[in-house]
């Protein structure tokens, strides 16, 4: 079933370590029946953002997902949440996200991490990947950044994301699920085959880049997003962090079921 931007299951409402709420998602299975994808469009979605609506601004790309599960903007009911998300691609960027889960672990708050295929089969990402685990934040999948991910075949990109959960497990432990999917662009097949393998895509809804230039944004539920993991944002994150607690908002990581 489809989870429109900003129409999720209530969330918990228990203070600051309190999980994200359960989202239709289940592990990803094999075998799915690729045949409910035929006559899926292929081509790249538009995904601008309407602020105002907090939805598309393309009527033609909601209508393309309206069999996907998706996330665009969460609000919840008597919460307050925030979700951060950080992409990771490159093992450079460790010592800055080592920093981030610091500021994570002192201030008893989750973030969201998106791997691609390149960060988590390079060895010098494992102890990373290992606390980013285990200190309960959330690791989701970019995709395999090696491949055109619009243009490939529904198998190729089936056995791709698979690929990716069995290298996770094969680090963290068996236990471990990818069960969210943010790849740079989208279409409505692969937002479908995304679906029907148990994942929720997410959107951004807006960039993360400055403190000061994203208190404006701030509303319950907010997705941002940061691509570039630099020591300026880090500073920014930080104090964006404290700003934010002192408003009485929580920061999350996306859990499914």
């Amino acid at each position: 079933s489809k989870t429109p931007a900003g129409q999720t299951s209530k969330p918990d409402n228990t203070g600051p370590t309190a999980t994200a709420p359960s989202l239709p998602t289940k592990k990803p299975v094999t075998e799915i029946d690729l045949t409910q994808l035929s006559g899926l469009s292929k081509e790249k979605l538009d995904i601008f953002v309407s602020y105002d609506t907090k939805d598309f601004s393309d009527p033609a790309t909601v209508a393309a997902l309206e069999q996907s599960t998706y996330l665009l903007s969460n609000p919840g009911t008597g919460s307050n949440d925030i979700y951060m998300s950080f992409l990771l691609h490159y093992s450079d960027v460790n010592s800055r996200v080592e920093k981030l889960l610091d500021i994570a672990k002192n201030k008893n708050i989750k973030f969201t991490f998106y791997v691609s295929s390149m960060y988590l089969n390079e060895e010098a990402n494992v102890e990373t990947l290992k606390r980013i685990y285990n200190e309960g934040h959330t690791i989701g999948s970019r995709g395999d950044k090696s491949i055109d991910q619009l243009s490939v075949s529904a198998e190729a990109l089936r056995d791709s994301l698979l690929d990716m959960e069995k290298k996770l497990k094969s680090i963290v432990g068996e236990g471990a699920h990818i069960k969210f999917y943010s790849p740079d662009n989208i279409s409505e097949r692969n937002a479908r085959l995304a679906t029907l393998m148990g994942y929720t895509v997410t959107f951004k809804l807006c960039n993360f880049v400055t403190d000061s230039g994203s208190r404006d944004q701030t509303y319950n539920g907010v997705l941002f997003q940061s691509s570039e993991i630099s020591d300026k944002l880090v500073t920014q994150v930080s104090s964006y962090v404290d700003w934010a607690m002192s408003q009485g908002y929580t920061f999350k990581g996306f859990k499914g079921e």
